[in-house]
């Protein structure tokens, strides 16, 4: 099974095709622009696969999978772990909020 993961898009070096990410935690990383159809800005959220962005998501999609979690919450005894994915989740949300206001 492949697991893509939203993040928020920090800076763009087009002329490498490397992206600046932050996954909800608050740490920086790149990841390889891997997709060409779509156009991808700071602020906008996507989906990272071995450290590729693969496709751009919406923030409505990311509240959608956060419904789908914690419906998920309802099923496990332990569910830290995926308390902690919401966290991470809301974070990248509000982060993509936050760079997209000071763009505009």
């Amino acid at each position: 099974m492949c697991l893509g993961v939203p993040a928020v898009v920090i800076d763009i070096d087009e002329g490498s095709g490397i992206v600046k990410i932050d996954y909800g935690d608050g740490i920086v990383r790149e990841a390889l622009l891997g997709i060409s159809e779509e156009r991808v800005a700071r602020g906008d959220i996507v989906v990272i696969h071995a450290g590729v962005v693969v496709s751009k998501f919406s923030i409505e999609g990311l509240y959608e999978q956060i419904e789908f979690i914690r419906k998920l919450l309802n099923d496990f005894e332990d569910n830290s772990s995926l308390e902690g994915l919401i966290v991470l989740y809301q974070n990248v949300i509000q982060l993509a909020e936050r760079l997209k206001g000071s763009d505009g």
